[in-house]
């Protein structure tokens, strides 16, 4: 009898873990499969009823939801460091500041019906740079960033990962990052205001920043005050 009830738990146990791994693998291989759009009018795109007709058409329902959760769209704000399309604010030069949103492939033909956005091909990030980057958390409930000013081929990105919420008001459930990057390591975490990088964590972070992965274990509810706020207001540098 005991033999049996371990055995019971055992095979239990088992199809819990290869459900969690494969559902997992399936949520990474799905983040990296995104497409990119540059976005034209971002007040335009993240009011409220555009932004939720693109959640509107990749709602999934029932067992696919179980399995494999609602998708999300990726936000992207990249401020860049002084150099090419700058302008000048009060008395300092600064850089340009591009918007962009990734979608899911297989829902793209949503947003190629949006006129505030268009198609892109290729990376928006440098390469040969290195990267520092840190995440909201209900840990880390508050971003802080350093009081250097970015200088020319350096910046800094804003991530927003979101996932609307059917449960009334406007909510998202959200994985909120900042990416920068640099010529040094160390130059790259002063932009952050991090006194240490830890190379291992920042590897990660880094990984998932540029797939889009969405982390359970890091996720916030923001409401679309939050998200326009993030976006368009108190994200500068």
């Amino acid at each position: 009898m005991i033999e049996i009830i371990f055995t019971s738990f055992l095979l239990i146990f088992i199809t819990w873990v290869l459900f969690a791994y494969n559902r997992t693998t399936e949520r990474r291989a799905r983040a990296v499969n995104m497409s990119l759009f540059s976005i034209k009018s971002v007040e335009g795109f993240i009011g409220e009823s555009d932004l939720l007709n693109v959640f509107r058409g990749m709602h999934l329902k029932d067992w696919n939801r179980f399995l494999y959760g609602d998708p999300y769209i990726s936000l992207e704000k990249v401020i860049h460091g002084p150099g090419e399309g700058s302008r000048v604010s009060g008395n300092r030069l600064v850089g340009k500041t591009d918007y962009y949103v990734a979608i899911p492939k297989k829902y793209e033909e949503i947003l190629s019906r949006d006129a505030h956005v268009s198609k892109i091909e290729g990376d928006v990030f440098p390469k040969k740079k290195h990267y520092a980057a840190v995440c909201l958390s209900r840990s880390e409930p508050r971003l802080k960033f350093g009081e250097l000013k970015l200088h020319e081929d350096e910046g800094v990105v804003l991530q927003v990962l979101a996932r609307h919420l059917h449960d009334g008001p406007v909510h998202f459930e959200s994985n909120v990052r900042v990416m920068s990057w640099a010529d040094s390591k160390v130059r790259a975490g002063k932009i952050l205001n991090l006194k240490k990088i830890k190379n291992r964590k920042n590897r990660r972070l880094v990984f998932d920043f540029f797939s889009r992965v969405f982390e359970n274990n890091k996720r916030v509810r923001i409401s679309l005050g939050d998200l326009k706020s993030f976006l368009v207001d108190k994200f500068t540098y």
